[in-house]
């Protein structure tokens, strides 16, 4: 063999060797990292640590001075890979690695620049009064992050630190703008100006809690000036009746004011005033309500999804918010209408630091029908309200609140006779009397802690007493005085509930995104069922026959104690999904007997593209007093009773989904279904009704279930010349109790179930001067008890020894359906100190002979349908100034 060829064959063999090793290093040194490894050191360095690695793997490191770790080393692994020992070293280390080749790289970790945050808070108010705004609504354009004040006007929002673009926007108010540089945390108080041009308002949402934009579900805000504007009976302006307009909700008897949410009862709706409880919320037995449109602010309705600070009712909450008075000037209106006269002023008592605002008004039909009555006989029957705040503002962190309200409704009897002859003579003289009301008085502090933490603290009393009182007076004489016999009888009956109540709630927003409610709530009830006395007084020949005083053996008072916390915390977990979980725990102590009860809350928001929002959420809620009635409309008898040891609280689940959309702009759309189960719901036993008297009502009901289910539909016009809204309700709500017990065990439906309702709700505006509105009801109706015949025992001769009335199943009737259109004109003129209003109203101006009551003629077996409210048109003048 040649040279040549020696040298072409020794290459060959180098190219050959070189691939091999190429093709090989890969898998060689794959096979180095993914060797098991073990170590054992404490407290070494860096150095110690890397020549101890280069020693044991054959891999070297290439670092430089900047490459610092902050503690020493310690390491116990047994059976690691290279890479696994070099994560648990690095891991928690200022420090990145590369391994390239047979070199292991450490560079220092890129840490990206954190951005400083800093915290703007303060109040939005009204600009011409001082008057803090609930739910004006907050937006930074350039972060896309936005909020919304409290119930009491303040806002807290925390952004990066650098230039700032904040709008503060409120229904009916110009839309306010700041730019600056965010440089610290700021305090900014907003006072908004009014923008009379309504159409032209661009808001985002003044409903932090209802809405699209809201997690809560199930939650409406009744606009101040849609309840001012809707026509009711006698032009008398009516805060429940607006709310009765809303899907999901009813009135339970034609024209009365109560409340009947999702297949509830009226006893199962928590109504507040300032966050105050009250008890009785009716005048005229149920027509009217307490609440008059010029004491108050804002009204929001839950149905569902109730936020954890509210408890202690199945059904809804009725969250009224008073106004505050104005700080800056004096004003106020003075209106006069059929039934009743109302007056409200408000103004600054020291400038810009303490505000005032009182409101009152009474029924005056007794002072017009008294001239009209005879001399023997005298009747008469009216109502009142008082309204009376005082806002104080120590600083921008503390305001103090001072709350009164006293309501009476007031009833009046007296019939006087007088016989004469001769020597003979007889003289009579019966009286009764009823009233009945509410006096609430409290007192509430905010105070903010710091930019992000709000306090409010609220001690409160509450009163609700009814007092019926009757004497009967007679006497009579024979030739003289000397010979002249006297008696008198004296009844007095008194039934009641009053409440201490204790409260602080904290309000902390960490980020715009994170929003966390607690606090705490303690209850003091004093319940009095029933006081009865009575007096007997007889006289005669000026010698005294009987003088007694008798005192029910029930004359006794129920102490209570409620006590809860709670927590909720409503945060974005995605930009689209939003969450509001929270919890409300409570105890109830009564008669050595105390009650627990764990009440989880979680609703959900899922935002869709292009305006559409899918919500869902789970409310469990209970409650510890009822409410005992027999009757249809409201009564000064009903009495308000606590749990007791054999009755146990009522317990609520309700589960709701719902789908919502905003595209079309000042509209929202809303559908909503719910299912909620109820327990230990009360109903009367068989052939059982209660009117005025605890006694024994324990072993006069039952406990059982109920159900409740629906859909509800919803369409509002925000803004514009024409707002209002059109809703529509389909429901069902049965009952059920144990076998052998009420209908035999077997499901029927609740006394106010009514499948269909719909509601149409109106407002125009011609211009300055002329303003219209309508409402339109349809409901199907309830249901109601009737007998299906006559049962009883014959004597041989053909007498009837003893009648019963066959009743086979309850609620075995189905009222007639109702409907109704009211209709309202208002006349506004400027004068030159205020405005001058007439309205002219028509209640049922179709003339619907809608049944209020149903009565049943036992003689010929058949109900008779009774209409109290037929067509009725009213006056109202109203002057603001």
């Amino acid at each position: 063999m040649n040279k040549p060829d020696t040298k072409r064959i020794f290459i060959i063999e180098f190219l050959f060797i070189t691939y091999i090793i190429l093709t090989l290093s890969p898998s060689l040194q794959a096979q180095n990292a993914d060797q098991q490894l073990s170590f054992n050191m404490r407290n070494a360095t860096l150095q110690e640590f890397i020549k101890r690695m280069e020693n044991s793997t054959g891999y070297s490191f290439i670092y430089g001075e900047e490459v610092k770790i902050n503690k020493k080393i310690t390491l116990n692994v047994t059976k690691k890979t290279l890479k696994e020992i070099l994560d648990i070293v690095f891991a928690d280390e200022p420090v990145s690695y590369r391994i390239i080749g047979k070199h292991i790289s450490l560079q220092p970790k890129k840490i990206k620049p954190v951005s400083r945050r800093f915290t703007i808070s303060g109040y939005v108010t009204d600009g011409a009064s001082s008057e803090t705004l609930i739910g004006a609504n907050i937006l930074e354009s350039r972060q896309h992050q936005g909020t919304a004040t409290n119930p009491y006007g303040f806002y807290s929002i925390t952004l990066p630190a650098g230039e700032t673009d904040l709008r503060f926007s409120y229904l009916g108010f110009d839309t306010q703008q700041h730019t600056f540089a965010l440089q610290k945390d700021t305090v900014l108080n907003i006072r908004l100006a009014t923008n009379t041009q309504l159409s032209e308002v661009v808001i985002l949402s003044d409903k932090p809690e209802a809405g699209i934009r809201a997690t809560q579900m199930g939650a409406n805000v009744i606009p101040m000036a849609q309840i001012r504007h809707t026509p009711t009976v006698l032009g008398e302006a009516d805060v429940m009746k607006t709310i009765q307009l809303m899907p999901g909700v009813q009135a339970g008897v034609e024209g009365s004011a109560g409340l009947y949410v999702r297949g509830g009862g009226p006893d199962q709706n928590l109504i507040l005033l300032d966050g105050v409880p009250v008890y009785n919320v009716d005048h005229l037995f149920g027509f009217f309500s307490v609440f008059t449109p010029e004491a108050v602010k804002k009204v929001t309705l839950f149905k569902s999804s109730f936020p954890a600070r509210f408890g202690g009712r199945l059904s809804s909450v009725v969250d009224v918010r008073s106004n505050d008075g104005d700080m800056k000037r004096f004003h106020g209106t003075f209106s006069l209408g059929l039934l009743s006269a109302k007056v409200q002023l408000e103004g600054p008592i020291i400038k810009d630091r303490t505000s005032f605002n009182i409101s009152a008004r009474r029924s005056y039909v007794d002072l017009l029908a008294k001239p009209f009555m005879p001399k023997d006989e005298k009747m008469s029957y009216f109502f009142y309200d008082i309204n009376a705040k005082v806002n104080h503002k120590f600083s921008d962190r503390s305001r103090l609140y001072l709350n009164f309200y006293n309501g009476k409704d007031h009833y009046h009897f007296i019939s006087k006779e007088l016989e004469s002859q001769h020597s003979y003579g007889n003289q009579y003289k019966d009286k009764m009397s009823i009233d009945w009301g509410n006096t609430v008085v409290s007192t509430r502090w905010n105070y903010i802690f710091n930019n992000k933490l709000f306090s409010n603290t609220t001690i409160a009393y509450n009163n609700y007493l009814m007092s019926a009182r009757s004497e009967a007076y007679s006497k009579t004489y024979y030739g003289g005085s000397e010979q002249e016999k006297v008696s008198n009888y004296e009844a007095n009956f008194r039934s009641g509930i009053n409440d201490w109540n204790y409260a602080i709630d904290f309000d902390y927003t960490p980020l715009p995104t994170h929003r966390i409610r607690f606090g705490g709530n303690y209850l003091f009830h004093r319940f009095r069922p029933e006081v009865m006395t009575s007096k007997i007084y007889e006289q005669a020949s000026g010698s005294v026959q009987q003088d007694t005083a008798f005192h029910s053996l029930f004359n006794k008072y129920i102490y209570a104690h409620e006590a809860s916390v709670y927590a909720e915390d409503d945060f974005e977990l995605t930009p689209r999904l939003q969450i509001n979980a929270g919890v409300h725990i409570s105890l109830f102590n009564v008669q050595k007997k105390t009650y627990f009860s764990v009440q989880p809350r979680l609703s959900a928001r899922y935002q869709l593209p292009k305006h559409f929002a899918l919500k869902a959420s789970y409310s469990k809620m209970s409650q510890y007093i009822h409410l005992l009635s027999s009757t249809p409309i409201s009564m000064p008898t009903d009495l308000w009773v606590p749990v007791t040891s054999k009755i146990k609280p009522m317990q609520a689940h309700q589960y709701s989904i719902g789908a919502y959309y905003n595209g079309l702009p000042g509209w929202e759309f809303s559908i909503e279904s719910y299912y909620k189960q109820m327990r230990n719901v009360l109903e009367y036993k068989e052939g059982v009704s209660f009117l005025g008297s605890s006694t024994n009502w324990e072993d006069k009901v039952e406990m059982g279930k109920g159900r409740s289910m629906g859909i509800e539909f919803m369409a509002q016009k925000l803004t514009g010349k024409t707002t209002g809204w059109i809703a529509y309700t389909l429901a069902r709500s049965d009952r059920q109790f144990a076998e052998g017990g009420i209908n035999n065990g077997e499901r029927f439906p609740y006394k106010y179930d009514r499948r269909h309702n719909i509601s149409l709700s109106l407002n125009h505006k011609f211009s300055d001067r002329i303003d219209v509105g309508a409402t339109w009801v349809f409901y199907t109706g309830g249901t109601a008890t009737i007998p299906v015949g006559v049962t009883g025992a014959l004597r041989p001769d053909g007498d009837m020894v003893k009648e019963e009335k066959l009743v086979t199943q309850r609620n075995n009737y189905r009222l007639p359906g109702s409907h109704r259109l009211n209709l309202g004109i208002n006349f506004n003129k400027k004068t030159r100190h205020g405005v001058r209003t007439w309205n002219i109203s028509v209640y049922n101006a179709y003339n619907a002979m809608n049944p209020t009551l149903l009565l049943y003629k036992d003689n010929i077996h058949k109900m008779k349908k009774l209409t109290l409210l037929p067509c009725i048109p009213s006056v109202t003048y109203t002057y603001k100034f």
